[in-house]
């Protein structure tokens, strides 16, 4: 039989602790995919912890700098992005924990020859550290399930990325 410890009022503190958790994880997940977006670099680098590891797509990112590089250069050369994650889940153990959610990222480039947009779909995992400014992000692995779309916009944005550092950008 499972004990539970409760507080003056009856409340399952615990209980309330594992929800308050999950809600703060989800909120994460969530500030990830708003800091892509709206190209807030400075707000991603607070999802994640500054040793972070990102496994994006057969490629492996180590520390903050790297993860939000790598970030950068996608998304600033597209016209427009959109990430949306969904079916949120962790298993919070102490002050650790692992997550995930689905997700879909849309990447847009007006008048990309074959098509406007080019989208990958998936999940993310997530390993999580409770710190003394809230969850983080230690690992996170981005296992990809589809791709639809034109793969033309990767390119076109990857073309763009390198005349923007070529200018100095």
């Amino acid at each position: 039989m499972e004990t539970r410890s409760e507080d003056a009022q009856g409340l399952d503190v615990e209980r309330i602790q594992d929800l308050l958790d999950r809600d703060a994880i989800r909120h994460i997940q969530i500030r990830y995919a708003w800091s892509l977006d709206n190209h807030r670099w400075e707000a991603l680098k607070e999802v994640f912890l500054p040793d972070a590891v990102a496994d994006y797509r057969g490629e492996r990112f180590e520390g903050l700098e790297a993860i939000v590089a790598k970030c950068a250069s996608s998304l600033e050369p597209a016209d427009a992005s959109q990430h949306i994650n969904g079916c949120h889940w962790a298993q919070v153990d102490g002050d650790k924990a692992i997550a995930g959610c689905y997700f879909i990222a849309t990447k847009y480039i007006a008048d990309t020859p074959g098509g406007d947009t080019f989208i990958v779909g998936g999940k993310y995992i997530d390993q999580m550290v409770r710190t003394p400014d809230g969850w983080r992000i230690a690992h996170r692995l981005l296992e990809q399930t589809f791709l639809d779309g034109n793969p033309e916009v990767e390119a076109v944005s990857n073309a763009r990325w390198a005349a923007l550092k070529e200018e100095g950008g």
